[in-house]
């Protein structure tokens, strides 16, 4: 029988690599926590420091409005005195309506009108 020479060292076991062992002086202290919650506090910190670089720009002058911009700032007037009328071809104009379920003669004046204001 051939016996192998080979170190393998204190990593492997078997041929196969162990683990670090875990720190129990951490663990029982709670390092662990300590250091997510540090970590957790400066990226807190970093984002306020970002937010406050964001509010500098946007107070600053510096600022160039788009289009867009400068339309949501304006006051545009939706009310329109005058509607304009559709416009619609003069072919359909002359074409009765294939059904009637109208109630009242009156209703239908009222109903086909397209807009204007009917005359009774």
């Amino acid at each position: 029988a051939v016996v192998s020479t080979q170190s393998t060292g204190d990593f492997m076991t078997f041929g196969v690599p162990t683990r670090p062992s875990t720190p129990v002086y951490d663990l029982l202290e709670n390092r662990y926590q300590d250091r997510w919650i540090r970590a957790q506090r400066e990226m807190e910190k970093a984002q306020r420091e970002q937010e406050k670089q964001a509010r500098r720009f946007v107070n600053s002058r510096s600022v160039h409005h788009t289009r867009t911009s400068l339309l949501r700032r304006e006051k545009v007037s939706t009310s329109c005195p005058v509607q304009p009328r559709l416009w619609h071809m003069s072919k359909w104009g002359k074409i009765e309506p294939f059904l009637d379920t109208y109630p009242k003669s009156k209703s239908k004046k009222s109903g086909t009108s397209h807009g204007r204001v009917a005359t009774a």
